[in-house]
């Protein structure tokens, strides 16, 4: 089925890990300082693609198809996501796994593309530069006609995102310009994974304070805030902006918890309701058991808010 390894490359294109051998990855010694300063900047490199998605795409090679895009943060903060192609009725033609971690000692993410029976073989590398996302990745390892693909994400936003993908046969010697793009629009809010081991019994968990973060907060019968507390107080999740019957998601590009004062401060940029154009917004807030309340600002617009947790 040709067809559906096109979207290998769109799909594990999503991956890329170190291609370079371990002996070759040998580089100048970073302090603990130095490494937790580069994760702190680049650990959320990959938010943009948290959530679910639907896409169309173009390939020189196979013409045109489509399909769906699921991507989730784990426990410990690596992105792992499901990249499928469906035909017209829906089936899947063709699936793929991938998973990212941010290497700080070398200061790049590096992921990995997982089809089935394939090893975990078709890796790469990837940094962001300026607003894109940049990767370099081999695909096809194990078979007699390894790729490798040269993979921009830009144009990104709150509800959409562009992939292109140059594409070279013979080792990097030459490259097919634009042999692959892909268009992805947002179907779904930005999402986690929570440990999936050790975790609290029903026992347990009574001993232990509750998360006084996560879930759908609004008013009025109107859901404004879908939260998530991460690790290290970090929140993330969607903004819901409204205007009359209008309605915009928007993901939390930077989220913060203050346990002991329950100070909330929420970041990122959403498409206005009203006009369609984008503007930055800060929320900021105090919880006080199950009531959330403070100001906003989202671009020329101010005001206060009172939400409770559904």
């Amino acid at each position: 089925m040709r067809y559906a390894s096109v979207a290998v490359c769109a799909g594990t294109l999503i991956a890329t890990v170190a291609s370079a051998p371990v002996s070759a990855q040998t580089t100048a010694k970073r302090s603990q300082e130095e490494m937790r300063a580069s994760y702190d900047a680049h650990k959320g490199d990959f938010d943009y693609l948290l959530g679910d998605w639907e896409f169309t795409a173009e390939s020189k090679q196979y013409g045109k198809f489509r399909g769906l895009w699921s991507a989730v943060r784990l426990d410990g903060g690596q992105i792992l996501d499901e990249y499928r192609v469906v035909d017209d009725s829906g089936d899947t033609m063709y699936m793929t796994t991938s998973l990212r971690n941010y290497n700080a000692a070398l200061d790049r993410w590096e992921l990995v593309g997982l089809d089935s029976g394939n090893g975990i073989q078709d890796i790469g590398t990837g940094q962001r530069v300026g607003d894109e996302m940049h990767i370099e990745q081999k695909f096809g390892v194990v078979t007699d006609k390894p790729t490798m693909l040269k993979i921009r994400y830009y144009d990104i936003g709150p509800d959409r995102f562009s992939w292109m993908a140059d594409r070279s046969t013979d080792g990097g010697k030459t490259w097919v310009s634009k042999h692959q793009t892909i268009e992805a629009r947002r179907i779904g809010p930005a999402r986690s994974l929570g440990a999936l081991a050790g975790r609290k019994t029903t026992t347990q968990s009574a001993a232990q304070p509750a998360d006084p973060v996560s879930g759908d907060w609004g008013s009025d019968g109107q859901t404004f805030l879908e939260l998530k507390l991460e690790p290290q107080n970090v929140v993330s999740g969607v903004v819901i902006w409204r205007d009359g019957a209008s309605e915009t998601r928007a993901p939390i590009k930077a989220g913060t918890f203050d346990s002991k004062t329950g100070a909330l401060k929420l970041e990122g940029e959403a498409k206005r309701p009203d006009t369609g154009a984008t503007g930055n917004y800060v929320i900021e807030g105090k919880l006080e058991k199950d009531t959330l309340a403070g100001t906003f600002t989202f671009d020329d617009r101010k005001g206060n808010f009172s939400f409770t947790r559904k």
